[in-house]
């Protein structure tokens, strides 16, 4: 590659501008850090791909100044967003879950914020402004990365232009975003896990104001269709006026348009005129897992290491989570107060928590392709008409969501990874708490995300981790305490405190339980306890900065 310019080089390149590559971007760049985003494409999303913001971006959003974006994205406020079952939109529904209009929602207990209804071609978009919004980012669309070389001590990147014109760059790090068909995964010859593939899927936007017209298509955010074959497609809201999402969830073949067509007039119980607005994007579902997360000074983020059954809007979501947690330990490596285990951890910790929301897509996914099989007797029942007929629907109504109410606003799957046995946070005796999909309990644990608490001042806790370390204080007596502060100053580690104001401190030990916790700018705890035995140790362990010492820490702090 030619001789660089001081002007091509940056701490870190990111390619590929999806919601992973345009978020890690935007974060560095608030960080201060000179960042390259480069995307093949005009970076405009045509499809809707995903639907749902989870609770947990959107508590990345609100930190990143673009959750009042996010609200005002095109959905409107006053839409209903019931999910509901039945056999067509001419028909009596089945079953229905309520989920209140976004201007109607609130924030739980859990949380400052509530998931929020953003196609990807609007939520793309946000992203993307949030990155090109800091002063430190370029972005470079229409720009193919042509080759990438790993040269021990920077990565040197070559890229071509849409008019055919090549440019050539260099960075301290860079982290492969480009989906999961990644290009320099498969260069970096990175292996890939692969399940068995449990159905097709495809989706399109369509435009029918007769779609509209019907008063259940008025009612609710999402119908999926019900029938003896199985529950095979649904139809969800895409601008709330007259365009729609029509997905397939369950299909043993390619759907061409001609096949969508039919399913639409299924949804409908009759033909309707309609008008396709998008490609029809076909996926397979399955999961993919690769080898590593890490080679050098290259990593993979979102879908390029990772994937997973779209059900329950989980997989972009994940990917968000990918980026926050790189990016704040690329920071503290670039401003030199972290070492290499920290970067290492990335993988370690990642991988911990894709497993985790993994298992649950996949899971509600297998359950609709069983679904057949299960109602097979409900179907029956209603076959046979009358009372009979009656009940069955009623009880199949329940058992819909009883099965499937777990794929919707799913706080727990959103709030509840953690990384639990992480080399950079101090491991804690006792059993940590189990994995519950159907309900979120705050934990302080290290490596759980620190628990929200609204503070006298209006503030979240939440709002206290970003830049750096948050040593939470409960007992401003706490042993060791001040000795931490000090050390912290004098090896250029970001760490601010919180005293907290005597009115809270019984709420806030219910939930921190502790004296002292030391939570990390992504908002997980690094460590808890009420005194702090070797205040050196363990700014060694959460910042990775000495390996050899690592064990002998947990046991001393634990």
């Amino acid at each position: 590659m030619q001789k660089q310019t001081e002007a091509d080089h940056y701490d870190v390149i990111v390619v590929g501008a999806g919601p992973t590559g345009s978020a890690l971007a935007g974060d560095l760049g608030r960080r201060g850090h000179r960042v390259l985003l480069v995307e093949k494409t005009d970076g405009i999303v045509h499809d809707a791909r995903l639907h749902s913001v989870s609770i947990r971006t959107m508590e990345f959003a609100r930190k990143w100044g673009i959750e009042d974006a996010l609200r005002n994205c095109g959905w409107p406020q006053e839409h209903p967003q019931d999910v509901v079952w039945a056999t067509s939109l001419a028909d009596d529904e089945i079953a229905r879950i309520p989920w209140p209009a976004i201007s109607q929602m609130v924030p739980p207990t859990e949380s400052p914020t509530f998931a929020q209804r953003c196609p990807q071609k609007w939520f793309n978009a946000i992203l993307l402004r949030f990155a090109q919004a800091q002063p430190s980012v370029t972005v470079r669309l229409l720009s193919e990365v042509t080759a990438v070389r790993d040269d021990s001590d920077r990565v040197e990147v070559s890229t071509t232009q849409k008019d055919g014109a090549t440019r050539h760059y260099t960075a301290r790090f860079l982290v492969a975003c480009d989906g999961s068909r990644s290009g320099i995964r498969r260069d970096l010859g990175i292996d890939v896990k692969k399940s068995d593939v449990w159905g097709q899927s495809a989706e399109v936007i369509i435009r029918s104001s007769e779609l509209r017209d019907f008063p259940l298509a008025q009612t609710m955010g999402r119908l999926s269709l019900v029938e003896p074959a199985g529950m095979a497609v649904s139809l969800l809201p895409f601008d709330g006026r007259d365009q729609f999402r029509v997905i397939v969830i369950v299909s043993d073949k390619e759907v061409t348009e001609s096949d969508m067509t039919q399913w639409i007039y299924k949804i409908a119980g009759r033909e309707v005129n309609f008008e396709f607005m998008s490609p029809i994007l076909p996926w397979y579902n399955r999961e993919t897992l690769a080898a590593t997360f890490r080679a050098g000074n290259i990593f993979l983020a979102g879908d390029a290491v990772h994937t997973m059954p779209t059900t329950g809007g989980l997989g972009m979501n994940t990917g968000v989570q990918d980026s926050v947690d790189l990016g704040w330990k690329l920071s503290a490596v670039l401003n030199g107060w972290a070492g290499e285990t920290l970067l290492e951890s990335y993988d370690y910790e990642r991988r911990l928590a894709v497993q985790q929301t993994a298992s649950l897509a996949s899971a509600i996914y297998k359950d609709k392709v069983a679904l057949r099989a299960q109602q097979a007797e409900f179907w029956q029942q209603i076959g046979k008409g009358g009372v009979d007929a009656d009940l069955a629907r009623k009880a199949m109504g329940q058992s819909l969501i009883a099965t499937f109410g777990r794929e919707f606003n799913n706080i727990s799957a959103s709030l509840g990874y953690r990384y639990e046995g992480s080399a950079v946070c101090v491991s804690e005796a006792g059993e940590p708490p189990a994995v519950d999909f159907d309900q979120y309990v705050p934990c302080a644990r290290p490596g759980h995300r620190a628990p929200h608490f609204w503070l006298p001042d209006g503030r979240s806790t939440l709002d206290l981790f970003d830049m750096g370390f948050t040593l939470i204080v409960l007992d401003e007596s706490a042993p060791g305490r001040t000795e931490l502060v000090g050390l912290a100053a004098d090896r250029m580690i970001p760490l601010e405190e919180y005293v907290a104001d005597p009115s809270v401190i019984d709420e806030l030990r219910g939930l921190y339980e502790t004296a002292l916790t030391l939570v990390r700018p992504d908002g997980h705890v690094a460590w808890r306890g009420n005194e702090i035995a070797d205040p050196e140790l363990l700014l060694d362990v959460i910042t990775g900065s000495h390996v050899e010492v690592h064990h002998a820490v947990q046991t001393t702090l634990s």
